[in-house]
């Protein structure tokens, strides 16, 4: 006799003009509580991001319906329908997922380009996110200017910037950018 674990319902989800909403109470609390989602104001309702949706379909946690024709809405489709919105939305997915694969919980962060913020393993609902990620596509310029103010964001909110590099092979490399003070020459 062999012990297996218990195998995980897939939960059912629906792609909606909302978004794609988990509608049964108790699914969406558990995803809710592992850091996926957000709720409507107007309801209890769980809306799941493009990328949250992107990575709980590949890892099989979740199955999306199509609200209008009633189908399942396959990841390349689901891919293809938030590409329309998004350009960047296979970057913004591929840190994305390396960062939930590392263990960190992620939400969307804002201003312009690639941006998330990362909580510490385990602080998720009892501190802020410690991580403020930025990604920069290997060889494209990236303006200083740009690097200075994300930094300074991060630094005014209490965080720490990470640079997230997305090589051509889809591979994340993280690096921590900083301010550092040099000695006047008279100094050293």
């Amino acid at each position: 006799m062999r012990d297996s674990a218990p195998e995980m319902q897939t939960i059912s989800t629906v792609f909606t003009d909302k978004g794609v909403v988990v509608p049964v109470r108790n699914e969406a609390d558990s995803l809710y509580q592992d850091g996926f989602g957000s709720r409507l104001t107007d309801s209890r309702l769980l809306v799941l991001g493009p990328v949250e949706v992107l990575f709980l379909v590949e890892r099989l946690k979740i199955a999306v319906i199509d609200e209008g024709r009633r189908e399942r809405i396959v990841f390349r489709e689901l891919l293809l329908r938030f590409s329309e919105e998004d350009p960047l939305i296979w970057t913004r997915y591929i840190v994305y997922r390396d960062l939930r694969t590392r263990g960190f919980v992620v939400k969307s962060g804002d201003g312009e380009g690639v941006n998330f913020l990362a909580y510490e393993r385990g602080a998720y609902g009892k501190r802020k996110p410690r991580y403020f990620i930025h990604t920069i596509w290997e060889g494209s310029p990236e303006p200083i200017r740009r690097l200075t103010e994300r930094l300074s964001e991060a630094e005014a909110s209490d965080r720490i910037l990470r640079l997230a590099v997305v090589d051509r092979r889809g591979e994340v490399v993280y690096y921590t950018l900083s301010e550092m003070d040099f000695p006047e020459a008279g100094d050293a």
